[in-house]
């Protein structure tokens, strides 16, 4: 595969793109977005890229978290951007992927309920 920062931009990108997906998170540890964080404000991390790549163990794994909105069932939301990276790292030179896993961490529903709404059920 091309350089991983770019690849996670492009799938990031892809991800934003996909009907029904409202935000995309960064995939990976608290501590991990920290320093990321703070390595995108010294300009050492693109912040365009919240579709991890992660490559060891001989594995590639790929890990995107999304939110998504009302506008259609989350399920086919996941479904579809799953699908269109695999699309994307299939034309892709190289191994490919062992895993590739999305995961939805709010569900926004257009029509009144909000995250905020969720949130507080939650505590």
């Amino acid at each position: 595969m091309s350089d991983d920062r770019e690849l996670s931009r492009r799938l990031t990108d892809l991800a934003r793109a996909t009907d029904g997906v409202s935000h995309v998170f960064p995939a990976q540890s608290l501590v991990q977005v920290a320093a990321d964080a703070v390595a995108a404000q010294l300009e050492i991390r693109d912040p365009g890229t919240m579709v991890d790549v992660h490559r060891g163990g001989g594995a590639v794994r790929i890990t995107a978290e999304v939110a998504v909105d009302g506008a259609r069932p989350a399920t086919e939301t996941v479904r579809e951007v799953g699908e269109r990276i695999r699309s994307v790292v299939d034309a892709e030179p190289g191994p490919r992927p062992d895993t590739i896993t999305v995961v939805v961490r709010l569900v926004e529903d257009t029509v009144g309920i909000t995250a905020d709404d969720v949130a507080a059920d939650l505590v």
